[in-house]
């Protein structure tokens, strides 16, 4: 059944005739898009088209409903490309127009303006959903159950350091997976190269200093792993030798993997922890 919405404005009666014939995965979608800001074609379609007998059949009805969205300006595509192999439609990049972003932001929140972003943003950004959907994508192999993900701001965490300083844990993603055996929590953290050694030892010591308030453990019953996602092995050496050297920091609170490793940690934490792994936090069920 086509639906045949409204294709201008984005006052509240347009808006409230939009929300009420859009399908359900059309609502999955733009919440999605309002999550991660920005998502490429292949991304949307491994999370929201899977059951189609192929990827292509799958890329081909997952164009169709996002053209469908970009008619009626709820979403828009960057006018960069996804680079390699792909061309067409396939290799978009996705985000939500005005109305769309009117229609899935949150009772209060501000406006949100996704049009304009630089080239360092974007490929973190798509980085970070990228993850998202490896996850899913992993767990459809029951391998796991996802809990709960969270994306920024959700997964921001506000506290006092024991000096007194107010300050904001902002990881760029939080996890929590199931198995009947274990929860495991995760924050997520990306490194695309871009930052030098002394700024990603800060933000661990940003995480250590949240781990002392407590907060994390009230909240998740233990303190999550903080799992950094380098772009190569020997970035990964660099970090983890220079967790090890610094005294203040407790380097049995962190992972450090390349992001094709993915997988695998979530499969083995223990296996790629900084040091020993026998009394890292993970809670048994």
């Amino acid at each position: 059944m086509t639906m045949r919405l409204p294709r201008t404005g984005a006052g509240p009666s347009k808006l409230l005739l939009l929300r009420s014939e859009l399908l359900p995965r059309d609502e999955d979608i733009l919440t999605f898009l309002n999550r991660h800001r920005y998502a490429t074609t292949t991304q949307l379609r491994d999370v929201f088209f899977a059951e189609h007998a192929t990827p292509t059949a799958g890329t081909r009805a997952c164009i169709r409903v996002l053209h469908r969205l970009l008619h009626h300006r709820l979403v828009a595509r960057l006018e960069r490309r996804v680079g390699g192999s792909v061309r067409g439609s396939a290799a978009s990049i996705w985000y939500l127009d005005a109305p769309g972003e009117r229609l899935t932001r949150p009772e209060g929140a501000r406006r949100r303006r996704f049009a304009a972003v630089s080239t360092p943003f974007l490929a973190h950004t798509l980085a970070v959903t990228e993850t998202h959907v490896t996850v899913i994508r992993h767990a459809r192999t029951g391998a796991f159950s996802i809990g709960r993900i969270d994306g920024e701001p959700d997964s921001w965490r506000p506290f006092v350091t024991r000096g007194g300083t107010a300050t904001i844990l902002k990881p760029d993603l939080y996890a929590h997976l199931t198995t009947p055996d274990y929860d495991d929590h995760w924050y997520v953290e990306f490194d695309l190269g871009t930052e030098s050694l002394p700024v990603l030892l800060a933000k661990c010591r940003t995480y250590a200093a949240y781990k002392a308030t407590g907060q994390a453990q009230a909240e998740h019953g233990v303190f999550p792993r903080v799992l950094w996602l380098l772009p190569a092995a020997a970035r990964v050496a660099r970090l983890r030798a220079a967790i090890q050297a610094a005294a203040e920091l407790d380097d049995r609170l962190f992972v450090c993997a390349t992001t094709d490793q993915l997988t695998t940690v979530l499969d083995d934490p223990e296996a790629h922890l900084v040091m020993t792994p026998d009394t890292q936090e993970r809670s048994t069920r």
